[in-house]
């Protein structure tokens, strides 16, 4: 075997840390969500809010400093989930089966591409959505997107199957129904840390 010479060791030795510097990086975001969700029944339209856990997104950037994927988990409490009906809040935690399923997650894991087609403003969000210990592909909509002083502030909005979700509510006085559709609304800020 030829020894390296010590001339082309020592670049290499050099050259390390430079390396370094072009590999991808990541940014990691403190973030929150205030979320709303509204509902039909066949009397009338309900709704509620609930603000999730605070969260980390971590985004990692190219060698040019472009995000190149996207990465978090938001976790919601079933039992802060707020109709301002106690007993509207009392089924709903039992359709949820909170004792069993106490959170609500989306798990976000995408290639910046998939966000963004221009590569900077975000105009869709696909994610694993997991209610009652099953999981779904959603892709929620970006709107009102602004990127300011290391801060990010947007709107996502979804829709949610009750049937797609395993989520089963009674019919209450034999003819009130709850609609399958429930409309997902979130205000989310992300502040780079």
């Amino acid at each position: 075997m030829k020894p390296v010479p010590l001339i082309k060791l020592s670049l290499l030795f050099l050259l390390l840390p430079f390396h370094s510097v072009l590999a991808d990086a990541t940014q990691n975001w403190l973030g929150k969500a205030d979320i709303t969700f509204d509902g039909t029944s066949t009397l009338h339209a309900w709704g509620g809010k609930v603000s999730a856990r605070p969260f980390t997104t971590r985004v990692t950037l190219d060698a040019a400093g472009r995000p190149s994927r996207i990465q978090a988990e938001v976790t919601v409490e079933v039992g802060k989930m707020n109709t301002a009906e106690a007993r509207r809040d009392e089924n709903l935690r039992k359709a949820m089966k909170e004792t069993d399923h106490p959170l609500i997650s989306a798990v976000i894991d995408v290639p910046a591409g998939k966000i963004a087609d221009d590569g900077k403003t975000p105009t869709r969000l696909p994610m694993t959505l997991t209610l009652l210990g099953k999981s779904q592909q959603i892709t929620a909509t970006v709107t009102h997107w602004k990127l300011q002083d290391g801060k990010a502030t947007f709107d996502l909005d979804f829709p949610v199957s009750l049937k797609a979700s395993g989520i089963s509510i009674p019919t209450v006085l034999l003819f009130i129904k709850v609609g399958d559709s429930i409309s997902v609304h979130s205000s989310v800020t992300l502040s780079q840390s």
